[in-house]
Formats: C-alpha cells, structure tokens, sequence
C-alpha cells in the first residue's frame, strides 16, 4: 500500500456491529465435486459496521466459508474494544483491535474476522467520501490487473482438462487446478490436462497442502514439483501442510520452478517466518485471512524487501473479491489477481457492478467504497443454511 496521504477525511466512529451468514446453496446434482470433499454451498460471514454518521461498510472473515458459525461470538466479543472508539483511519481499527485483545486473539479466525471489521470500516468510509476503497489506501497504481482463472476442481481427468479449456477460451492466459490425493495420479493428471494446453497457455498446480488432510511426504512432494518444473508450470502452489515452514524451504531449495503458500496464513509474522526460511517464490496472502488491508500490506513489503512475488488469494462472496482488489489495486508491488470462476452466487449478488474483465484483465472498479451492497431481498434470497461450505473430508 502507498504512503500517499488519502485527499479525504478518514476519520470514524464505529456506533455497532452485525455479523451477517449467508449461504447459496447449489441444487442436488449440481454440487461442486472434487477430490477434497463435495461443496454444498458457498457460505459467507459477513461483518456490517455503522459508523456514527449511520453510514453503513461490510468487510468478510475468508474463513467462514468453512467455519461460518465460529464468527458471531468473535463478533460479539470484539464489540467492547471496538464500539464508540474514535480512529483516524479505517486502517487503524485491526491494530487497534489486535493490541486489546493479545491475550486471546492472535492469529487464525480471530485476525481474520479482525481483518473483516477493518475492512467493512473501509468500505464505510469510501461510501461516505464517495470514492472507491482504493483511493482511501492511497490511489490506484493500475488501472487494471492480470488475472489468472482460479477453479480446476473436478474428479477426472476429463472434468479439469475441459474447464481449463473453458477457461482459456474465456480470455484468461493462466489456469489453475488442483492436484488430486496421491502424487502418482497427479503425475497423471499433468500429463493429461498439460498435453492438451494451446501454444501460449499457462497453467499453475495447486497441491491443496499437499494434498488437503492428508499431506504427501516430503520425497512425493519435490517429485511432483519436478513434474511440474518439466511442463513449465508458472508456479507450484502449497506443496506442505500449511505449518511445515521447514518443508517449504526443502521442496523449493529442490525445485526449478517458483513455489508459493500459504494463502491461509492469518498473521504477517507466519509469512515473515515463511518468507525469511526461504519458503517461497510467491507469498500468498488473502485480505480476509491475514487481519484486513493493511496487514495484507505488511505482507507486500516484506515480499518486496525480499525479492518474492505477492498474489492475492481470493476465494469468497463478493465482499472478498472487492476488497482483495481494491488492496492490490493501491500495490505496486502486485501484477496478478485470483479470479476463482466456480459459480458463486454471493460473489455477484453482493456486488453493485458487474467485474469487467477484458484481455485476461480485471478493471478497476468505479463505485465507492468497495463497491458492495447488502440488501433485505439478499439476506433473505441467500438465509444461512448450516451443514453447507466448504468441508474437506
């Protein structure tokens, strides 16, 4: 995030919270299957601030896509530090919130859900300045940004190869699918979809932690990413459980191909801890996940200083889409945007205008604040169902 002083009053009063559930459910027969598990329904948590002057922003903690139910309470036990405060800045209000609560709040949903009131402050304030989020963190540094199509779930070979085909024929340049549960298969599955990619064509493997509940041992793990390296592949994306900091230096030290992690880590100190063993070539942080822009931010400097890429992890409803792109908007630093193309209703419901998206490029949005609304007709369409989301099994 630029250091260029935003040219409107940012300060604010937050008078109340609300934490919003959603759910948009997919009709039987019609639920996204992969080698993970089954997605039932999108679901979303949702954190709608009012400020004083009744103006109203919504930031999402990315973890309630599968943990939807954990939000409510944080919500409420955040309110005591949070309600009637004065802040300069909407960026001020997760550290803020992050200083009050160190006993009990460090990482994982906690800073995300932290992060979602951030970021709703954000939207709150844009809103009442009538420009878009982006000028608030300091002006956009492109008017548009590459993006990469994000999806390749499926249990054939069949089912990915014919979305990534999908895809590219859609204009994007890069498509990203997932590895399936044992490393000989996945093998498999390279060969499969990447003999079928047209001249030009990029592709990224994403082993899901390699692979999901089930990490391959450290051996499987670099032999994958050879196969990878061989077809030139653009990265090899979470080849280790998420914590394993150590096997991430190991499988890239082995590689000649950039790998990249860990878009669920909820703290700047896991991605300085990751970036500085030498874990990765690209640092993925999501706003949602991290602690909210200005943690995202922290992430992209310290990236920067140390010569990795940054690329936004995206993968919500709308607010999350939104708020990960107005971030990386006012990032320098950030030349490529996740663009998960699995049918999401609360991605397009929420937002107020459509993505425009043209020659593989995401355009910066118009509307202010982040350009996301939350109407009745909306909570009423998408009521949260339990039992849905994204369970890995």
């Amino acid at each position: 995030m630029t250091e260029r002083e935003p040219r409107v009053d940012t300060s604010l009063t937050v008078a109340a919270l609300r934490t919003v559930l959603l759910s948009a459910r997919y009709p039987a027969g019609e639920e996204l299957r992969w080698v993970g598990g089954v997605i039932r329904s999108w679901d979303a948590a949702l954190v709608e601030v009012t400020l004083s002057d009744g103006t109203t922003g919504l930031g999402e903690a990315g973890a309630g896509i599968m943990a939807a139910t954990a939000v409510p309470g944080i919500v409420a036990s955040f309110e005591p530090y949070v309600l009637g405060a004065e802040f300069g800045s909407p960026l001020d209000v997760g550290d803020h919130l992050r200083a009050y609560t160190a006993f009990w709040a460090r990482g994982g949903i906690l800073n995300g859900v932290a992060g979602a009131i951030e970021t709703a402050c954000l939207d709150a304030v844009g809103k009442r300045c009538g420009v878009p989020a982006y000028e608030i963190l300091g002006g956009a540094r492109h008017d548009s940004i590459e993006a990469y199509a994000s999806g390749g779930l499926g249990t054939t070979f069949d089912e990915v190869e014919a979305w990534a085909a999908s895809q590219l024929d859609g204009g994007f340049g890069t498509v990203k699918f997932r590895a399936m549960k044992d490393p000989d298969t996945t093998v498999r599955l390279l060969d499969h979809v990447t003999d079928r990619l047209p001249g030009g064509a990029r592709f990224v493997l994403d082993a899901v932690q390699g692979c999901a509940s089930s990490p391959w041992a450290l051996d499987d793990a670099i032999r994958v990413g050879e196969e990878a390296a061989a077809r030139r592949a653009r990265w090899y994306e979470e080849p280790c459980f998420a914590d394993d900091i150590g096997g991430y230096a190991q499988v890239r030290a082995a590689l000649d191909v950039p790998v990249s992690g860990v878009e669920s880590n909820a703290t700047v100190r896991e991605f300085r801890e990751l970036v500085s063993a030498g874990g990765v070539d690209v640092a993925q942080p999501d706003v949602s996940f991290v602690g909210g822009p200005k943690a995202f931010s922290r992430v992209v400097r310290l990236a920067a200083d140390a010569g990795v890429a940054c690329v936004p992890h995206v993968w919500g409803s709308g607010v999350t889409f939104s708020a990960n792109l107005h971030t990386v908007l006012a990032e320098e630093h950030v030349q490529l945007f996740e663009y998960c193309t699995l049918p999401n209703p609360l991605r397009d419901a929420l937002l107020v205008q459509p993505i425009r998206f043209e020659a593989g490029r995401v355009e910066a949005p118009s509307a202010p604040g982040l350009g996301v609304a939350l109407t009745p007709e909306v909570e009423s369409r998408f009521a949260f169902v339990a039992g849905g989301g994204h369970v890995i099994s």
